[in-house]
């Protein structure tokens, strides 16, 4: 299912559904809207991008929370993740900022654990 987010200048990270903007071409072009980001659910990869660079870009961490859990972005599924995306500056940036705030885990033993299940093979 397609879906949109969008980072308000506020802090404030907003779901909306395509159909409630699909006539409004402009509706995004405004000086409070930070990001946009597009989201196919059932694509992790977009879910995660949009997770981790709302992060970085200053989203409020309580509503990004409530999206992580809604949509079981979890230890299990970010170790799963960080095969799988690329990572670049900002993404580096949410990636911490979720593990101490979102996970409420010290930052170098995840990265110890990550290593560790690297030289298992898994």
């Amino acid at each position: 299912m397609k879906w949109i987010y969008y980072l308000h200048q506020n802090g404030d990270l907003i779901g909306k559904n395509p159909i409630a903007v699909a006539n409004a071409a402009s509706y995004f072009d405004s000086p409070f809207v930070k990001k946009v980001w597009w989201i196919e659910t059932n694509e992790r990869k977009t879910l995660w991008t949009m997770v981790l660079e709302a992060l970085a870009l200053g989203a409020r961490i309580d509503r990004v929370k409530e999206c992580a859990e809604k949509n079981k972005c979890d230890k299990a599924d970010s170790i799963e993740m960080l095969v799988r995306i690329k990572p670049n500056d900002l993404l580096r940036k949410g990636i911490t900022i979720f593990i101490k705030e979102i996970l409420n885990e010290d930052v170098e033993k995840y990265w110890e654990e990550c290593r560790a299940l690297g030289d298992k093979g898994e």
